[in-house]
């Protein structure tokens, strides 16, 4: 037996009346905080590079990266487990300089501390929809036809945080994210950070 696609192009079909609730499932959850001390990190930014003037190469397309170390204490206060263990590194770029699209693997969640941000367009931290791809007609459907909708929720292919300066994003490791090439000679100065939890 044949099946037949069932299709509707009636644009007059009444919706109006249909009682439609949303319920958001699985959300990829990103904490924000401000850290007003921020700023004192820098001098170890600075100490860090003329230690290790070259840095290391991670998902960085220029600039400077720094070697794994620890976690400042400042840094420790905002981390909202109980118990963890991680690293962080510094970076710092300039005009032309970014990071690739990537995931932090081994890590439960991960973070990000502006610390010098340059004036005028700032590169941007940009998170992708873990399904964008397969998910492609659907999120167009309702940016379409319930963009009301699609704003409450964040449904969206990507979603770009424009950073400032003492901000820091908490973010599931998993979460693939890149950072956009900056387009001036201003450091863009940013400490991110690893963690991970105990089993159980």
């Amino acid at each position: 037996m044949l099946m037949q696609e069932s299709t509707s192009n009636d644009t007059n079909t009444q919706t109006n009346n249909i009682n439609c609730s949303v319920t958001p499932l699985f959300p990829s959850l990103i904490f924000q905080f401000d850290v007003p001390e921020y700023a004192t990190l820098l001098d170890e930014v600075k100490k860090l590079r003329r230690q290790d003037a070259l840095g290391k190469i991670a998902s960085n397309m220029g600039g400077w990266h720094s070697q794994l170390v620890e976690i400042p204490d400042l840094i420790k206060e905002y981390i909202i487990f109980p118990e963890w263990s991680g690293v962080c590194w510094y970076m710092v770029n300039t005009n032309l300089q970014g990071n690739y699209s990537h995931t932090h693997p081994q890590s439960d969640w991960s973070g990000v501390l502006w610390l010098k941000v340059p004036k005028d367009n700032p590169a941007q931290l940009e998170f992708e929809h873990p399904d964008c791809f397969a998910q492609y007609n659907v999120i167009e459907s309702v940016k379409n036809h319930f963009p009301d909708t699609q704003e409450m929720y964040n449904l969206f292919q990507a979603y770009a945080f424009t950073p400032v300066e003492g901000r820091m994003l908490l973010f599931p490791s998993s979460l693939r994210h890149r950072v956009y090439f900056s387009d001036t000679d201003e450091e863009r100065i940013a400490m991110s950070f690893n963690i991970k939890l105990p089993y159980g």
